[in-house]
């Protein structure tokens, strides 16, 4: 990002003051309090289901009020993410208030090839698992007849618990009623027999067949990905931003097909996951910045979206950002480069997003509903401190409690 900014700025002699924040800035509050107290970005990049708290107050542009600026033949290539990206912002008036420039879609396996075949197995008959009966028994043999110390991850961190496999399952087997909240937003679903039976299911691959670490309870999706290179396990199912990981830490790995990907199974619902978007917006103008100079810069911020949006910056999503390309006519010229052809990499995203319909919802309240309020119950889950049930039960009441729906 940093290396497209300054060729941005000397093609265009416009001088960009970026903000390079972090996650938690988002979820935490940073951001939210700045934009009150009238520091306001004239555009941002963010994770669609954090952004609900600037979208409620009516910062943020909807996307209807400058579509027509865009890119013609990016628009073309983007309407099927535009379309599916919908599903995120359906509490609020309009359709579409960011732009995707990525899809995380959620979640893939990731498998070690080398264990595999060690412990008896084949990568391409045996993986991925095709069901959660399918994933104990390759998780057990891969565990008694391989390398690793054992077959299977799964990971209890707050940020992680609730956001990567569980709402994989649990929208493959009861779409709408498997996110985080109902269609209509107007109740969470954590106490619902679909989430009550996958957190089950989730916890006993740690607390029951023992194939978990004892870091399960604490690793986070990324400390996962690192105990897959390190061989420490065989097999975990994580998010697409691994990629990045494995890139920087075991990219050969990857060339050489060592570490694979396979998308998650289909559910009862005729899906195979969820997703969220990697997206880019535009925020109305502040009472403290004149017309004129905010025409400007917006002027200016969709230059630079045209550029995100183009072919070229488009190809290197997977690499940067560790997503699926937004652009789908990217896709098939990526699949034959040797790291995603021998990884499995896109072409596993592009099977999932084939078997998918529903997006992470923007409600304002995400930060409590998805995160702060249900991550401590469900780790106290993983841990075996309290059960499945009493978690989602738990999550349920108290978001209920705290939350405006």
């Amino acid at each position: 990002m940093e290396s497209s900014v300054k060729e941005f700025e000397e093609s265009t002699g416009a001088q960009m003051q970026m903000n390079w924040a972090s996650w938690s800035d988002i979820n935490g509050g940073k951001w939210k309090n700045n934009i009150q107290n009238g520091n306001r970005p004239v555009l941002y990049d963010s994770t669609n289901s954090l952004d609900g708290q600037f979208i409620e107050p009516g910062w943020v542009k909807p996307v209807s009020e400058y579509k027509d600026r865009l890119n013609d033949d990016a628009l073309e290539q983007l309407e099927w993410a535009f379309e599916m990206s919908q599903s995120c912002y359906r509490g609020f008036e309009e359709d579409l208030y960011e732009i995707p420039i990525g899809l995380e879609v959620g979640a893939p396996f990731i498998a070690r090839a080398d264990h595999f075949e060690q412990a008896g197995l084949s990568i391409e008959d045996d993986f991925p698992p095709e069901s959660y009966e399918e994933l104990v028994q390759v998780a057990t043999q891969l565990q008694e007849e391989g390398p690793a110390d054992h077959g299977f991850q799964i990971y209890g961190a707050q940020g992680d618990v609730t956001d990567e496999a569980l709402v994989t399952w649990t929208t493959a087997e009861g779409g709408y009623d498997g996110l985080f909240l109902n269609e209509s937003w107007s109740d969470v679903n954590y106490d619902n027999e679909i989430w009550k039976e996958a957190t089950r299911k989730y916890v006993d691959l740690y607390q029951e067949h023992g194939l978990s670490s004892d870091k399960a309870p604490t690793a986070s999706n990324e400390g996962a990905a690192q105990m897959l290179i390190q061989g420490d396990v065989s097999m975990v199912q994580g998010s697409t931003k691994d990629f990045g990981l494995f890139r920087s830490r075991a990219e050969e790995m990857l060339k050489d097909g060592k570490i694979v990907f396979g998308p998650s199974w289909e559910g009862a619902a005729g899906n195979r996951g969820d997703f969220f978007t990697q997206c880019i917006a535009l925020m109305r103008k502040p009472d403290n910045v004149s017309a004129e100079v905010w025409e400007q810069r917006e002027a200016t911020a969709i230059e630079w979206i045209n550029k995100v949006l183009s072919k070229d910056f488009q190809k290197e999503i997977p690499r940067s950002l560790a997503t699926l390309p937004a652009r789908q006519d990217v896709w098939s010229g990526l699949k034959d480069e040797q790291i995603f052809q021998e990884s499995n990499y896109i072409s596993t995203l592009e099977t999932t997003v084939e078997g998918m319909e529903h997006g992470w919802s923007s409600h304002p309240g995400m930060n409590a509903i998805q995160y702060n309020t249900a991550g401590p119950l469900f780790q106290q889950a993983v841990r075996g401190e309290i059960s499945a049930e009493e978690a989602c039960d738990q999550a349920a009441k108290r978001i209920r409690e705290q939350v405006s729906f």
